[in-house]
């Protein structure tokens, strides 16, 4: 068995982290990059556990919340929490693909279409799932529930986002944001 939660990081209390350790030590992930099918494995695992991250979640109407869940050298899970009228506002994800599950109310994304100018989108309620890879563009938003949860992996882990501006021509590069920085202010 391949065992690369050995070493890990959580948000979660020391408990807590162990046995989300335990669950997707069952997945015998391999030490590289993961695919978008072992992405969805891990969302999978780790959001058909409720019990695992449900009293955790703050319902914040101010601020948009995460929980760095789990994290090792290849890939990382977050727990996201959404209000009324919260988004990500348009974003990249620095290079990793993620694979994401809703898991209380709805979810509502636009995302860059294949012509790099268009705008397309899809709803997400409890269980469904979206994927994406690293060249993906989008901006996600709170549709209903109170709050609404998703359970998020990403691989690598992320290091830092683009966010862009969407104008007639197109997808504008906005700025950088590290991961470091984004962590520290919590938007």
């Amino acid at each position: 068995m391949v065992e690369n939660t050995k070493t890990f990081v959580s948000e979660a209390p020391r408990v807590r982290a162990g046995q989300v350790r335990e669950v997707l030590n069952d997945l015998e992930l391999p030490d590289v990059r993961l695919t978008i099918n072992e992405l969805e494995m891990v969302v999978l695992a780790v959001a058909s556990r409720p019990e695992l991250f449900e009293d955790l979640v703050i319902d914040d109407e101010t601020n948009r919340w995460w929980l760095q869940f789990f994290k090792t050298d290849n890939f990382e899970v977050r727990i996201l929490g959404w209000e009324v009228d919260q988004r990500s506002d348009w974003h990249d994800h620095g290079g990793s693909s993620g694979v994401f599950a809703v898991t209380q109310g709805t979810l509502f994304e636009k995302y860059r279409a294949r012509d790099n100018v268009s705008i397309e989108s899809r709803r997400y309620t409890v269980g469904q799932r979206g994927s994406f890879g690293p060249d993906h563009v989008h901006d996600m938003v709170h549709e209903s529930g109170k709050p609404a949860v998703s359970v998020h992996a990403y691989s690598p882990p992320l290091t830092g986002f683009t966010s862009y501006v969407h104008s007639a021509y197109g997808f504008i590069a906005e700025k950088y944001v590290s991961e470091e920085d984004r962590s520290g202010s919590r938007v």
